[in-house]
């Protein structure tokens, strides 16, 4: 069982959530990032589970639910399994953001910048152990593909929180409207393969995040 890591809390990967885009960053800026990125990595406690299913018509078999949309099909299209995982900063971030939304919007901001940040990390983390496991045996992975991407509607978080028992393992719930709690959380769906899958296209079409991302709405893009 692969176990979290949370290792590093990238600074430009914060500006990016901070609709931050060029020029010389200020230095009590820089700074604040720093301690704020000190303060997620002290109270995180990464929690973190996932279970494997044979796929079938893109499918996971035995999952207790069908995965909705076309997105989540074409993107486990090849794929001989189908990994679904949960990850969570844990309860203690969601204290932290809380109480300084409170008394400090500005420093809130940042402090939740970061735990995006860092949750990514987490489950950045994750794919590369799996990835090894999986070329160990000779076979691929995609990319994740979460709930909310595309036409993979987030309404489905309920049945795919169900699915991996995450109440008891990781103590993750879901909201009624789908929302995860505590909210620096993140679940996916890979899909293992015996060939190389065909790497999902670059550029803002194509980007998941197409129709939430402000950097987009600014009139730039991050590179991707």
């Amino acid at each position: 069982m692969i176990s979290p890591q949370l290792s590093a809390i990238n600074p430009n990967e914060v500006l990016l959530y901070l609709s931050y885009h060029g020029g010389k960053v200020p230095v009590e800026i820089e700074r604040e990032i720093a301690l704020c990125s000190e303060c997620i990595k002290k109270v995180a406690r990464p929690r973190l589970t996932y279970r494997i299913f044979p796929v079938e018509e893109g499918q996971p078999l035995g999952a207790g639910f069908r995965l909705e949309g076309e997105d989540i099909r074409r993107h486990l299209s090849g794929s001989r399994e189908a990994i679904l995982m949960a990850a969570t900063l844990g309860p203690d971030v969601e204290t932290l953001l809380m109480r300084t939304q409170v008394t400090d919007m500005a420093k809130a901001l940042i402090l939740d910048s970061c735990a995006s940040v860092a949750i990514e990390n987490v489950c950045d983390h994750f794919e590369v152990d799996l990835r090894a496991e999986y070329a160990e045996k000779g076979w691929f992975l995609t990319d994740r593909f979460s709930p909310g991407y595309g036409d993979f509607p987030i309404s489905q978080q309920t049945a795919f929180c169900e699915a991996l028992d995450v109440r008891r393992r990781i103590g993750l719930t879901v909201s009624a409207s789908g929302i995860l709690i505590p909210r620096k959380s993140v679940t996916a769906v890979l899909g293992a393969c015996t060939t190389a899958p065909k790497r999902r296209s670059s550029g803002c079409a194509h980007c998941t995040r197409f129709r939430t991302c402000t950097i987009r709405k600014d009139g730039i893009t991050c590179g991707m």
